[in-house]
C-alpha cells in the first residue's frame, strides 16, 4: 500500500494548489457585503456575479477536464494559477458590476481547469486509500475557504478591500513553482480520447451527479444569501470575517475522518445520511434569531458537511474506470457548479423580493427532491449491502 503511494506522484503540490484556488475563492465570497455597501450593487448584482463565476467553471470543467485524463494534469494547474492570479487583478481594479462579473468569470474558468486536474492525480495515486486521500484534499479544500475570510478582513479593515485582491493575487502567483513540481500520474490514460462521451449512460455516475446537485443548491444558496442576512442582522465585516471562519472550521477537522470512515462502511450510504441531516438543518437557517445564532447553526451544517465532504467524488470515482477519471470528476464538476448557479440567482432573487425563511425553505425542498433520487439511482442493482469489517472489492464499497 505505502509502495503503491511512493511510486505515484507527491499529492502534496495538489494539496496546496487547491488550497489556494479555494482561499481566493473564500476571500471573493467574504467581501460580497462590502462590495455591495462600497459600490452599491444590488442583491441580484451581487447574485449574478456569482453566478458568472460558477458558468465559466461549468464550461471549464467540460472542456478542460477530459485534459487531465491525458496526461496534461500538470499544465492545466499552472493554467489555473495564471488566470486565478489575473482575475484577481481584475477585481482589484474593477469599480462596476461587469468588472466583477468578468473577473469572477475567468476565476470560474481557473477553478474549472484546476479542480479535475487534482482530484483525478489524488484518486487514481493510491486507490486503496482512496477515501483517505479525498478526505485529506477536502480538508485543504476547506482549509483555504475558511482561513481566507480572517486574512481578507484583517487587510480590508487595514488597507481597503482592494488590497485583499491585490494580496490574493500575489499568493496565486507564489504557489506557481509548487505547480512545476506536479508531476503526470502513471495511472492508465485516456488514449482513445473519449473524454465524457458515454458517461450520462452509467446510472451511477448519474446518481452521484444528482446528489452533487443536491450539495450545491445549499452552496449556492449559501453564497448568495448567508453574508447579505448577516450584514442585514448587523453583523460588521469583522464580524462577519470571523464567524465564516468559525462556521466552516469543523470541516477540515472532520473530512480526512469522514473520508476513511466512508470507505470503511460506504460511501453511498455515508453520503445519502449525512446530506439527510443537512437537508433537515437547512430549514433552521431562516427561523433562528440574530447573528451568533445563525453562526451557531452553520457550524453545525459544517461538521455534517465535513464528514460528508469526500462521499461525492468517491461515488463518481467508483463509476468510471482509471482512465476517464478526470473526465468524471470534471463532469461532477459542471453539475456542482451549474446547480450553484442556478440556486445562487434564484435563491437571490427569492431573498430579494421576500425573507431568508422563504429563501431557505425553498433550498431544503430542492435538497430533499434531489436526494431522493441520487439515493435511488445509487442503489446497486443487486441490492445487497457489504457488512462492516468485511473485505470487498474497492469499487464495490463507495456504493454502499
Amino acid at each position: 500500500m505505502a509502495t503503491a503511494e511512493r511510486s505515484g506522484p507527491r499529492l502534496a503540490p495538489y494539496y496546496l494548489i487547491l488550497f489556494g484556488l479555494t482561499a481566493g475563492l473564500g476571500g471573493v465570497v467574504v467581501l460580497l457585503a462590502e462590495l455591495k455597501n462600497e459600490l452599491g450593487f444590488s442583491n441580484f448584482g451581487v447574485g449574478l456575479a456569482i453566478s458568472s463565476g460558477f458558468a465559466s467553471a461549468f464550461v471549464a470543467s467540460l472542456i478542460m477536464a477530459p485534459q487531465a485524463d491525458r496526461g496534461k494534469s500538470p499544465m492545466m494547474l499552472r493554467t489555473a494559477l495564471i488566470v486565478g492570479g489575473l482575475s484577481m487583478v481584475v477585481l482589484a481594479v474593477g469599480d462596476q458590476l461587469w468588472h466583477y462579473v468578468v473577473g469572477r468569470s475567468l476565476y470560474g474558468f481557473a477553478l474549472g481547469t484546476g479542480g479535475p486536474a487534482v482530484r483525478r492525480t489524488v484518486i487514481v495515486a493510491d486507490p486503496e486509500n482512496l477515501g483517505r486521500n479525498l478526505g485529506r484534499l477536502g480538508a485543504f479544500d476547506v482549509a483555504g475557504f475558511m482561513v481566507a475570510p480572517l486574512i481578507v478582513t484583517a487587510i480590508t479593515h487595514y488597507a481597503g478591500f482592494r488590497a485583499s485582491f491585490w494580496a490574493s493575487a500575489a499568493f496565486l502567483f507564489l504557489l506557481l513553482p509548487v505547480a512545476f513540481k506536479a508531476q503526470t500520474d502513471t495511472a492508465p490514460q485516456d488514449t482513445e480520447r473519449l473524454g465524457l462521451s458515454g458517461l450520462l449512460r452509467i446510472r451511477r455516475l448519474v446518481g452521484a451527479l444528482v446528489l452533487a446537485a443536491a450539495y450545491f443548491v445549499f452552496i449556492g444558496a449559501f453564497e448568495s444569501v448567508w453574508i447579505l442576512e448577516m450584514d442585514f442582522r448587523g453583523a460588521d465585516q469583522t464580524t462577519i470575517g470571523i464567524a465564516l471562519t468559525l462556521a466552516a472550521l469543523p470541516m477540515p477537522l472532520l473530512s480526512p475522518i469522514g473520508g476513511v470512515l466512508a470507505q470503511r462502511y460506504g460511501a453511498r450510504r455515508w453520503a445519502v445520511g449525512t446530506m439527510f441531516c443537512m437537508v433537515i438543518i437547512v430549514f433552521f437557517y431562516g427561523l433562528v434569531p440574530g447573528v451568533w445564532w445563525l453562526v451557531a447553526v452553520t457550524t453545525i451544517t459544517s461538521a455534517i458537511e465535513g464528514f460528508g465532504f469526500p462521499t461525492i467524488p468517491m461515488l463518481a470515482s467508483a463509476a468510471v474506470p482509471q482512465e476517464r477519471q478526470a473526465a468524471a470528476q470534471g463532469l461532477l464538476g459542471a453539475v456542482e457548479v451549474a446547480a450553484g448557479a442556478i440556486s445562487s440567482l434564484t435563491i437571490a432573487f427569492i431573498y430579494g423580493i421576500s425573507s431568508d425563511t422563504l429563501a431557505w425553505t425553498v433550498t431544503g425542498i430542492t435538497m430533499a427532491v434531489l436526494l431522493t433520487i441520487g439515493t435511488v439511482l445509487t442503489q446497486p442493482e443487486d441490492h445487497q449491502r457489504v457488512r462492516p469489517g468485511v473485505p470487498s472489492e474497492l469499487l464495490r464499497r463507495p456504493f454502499e
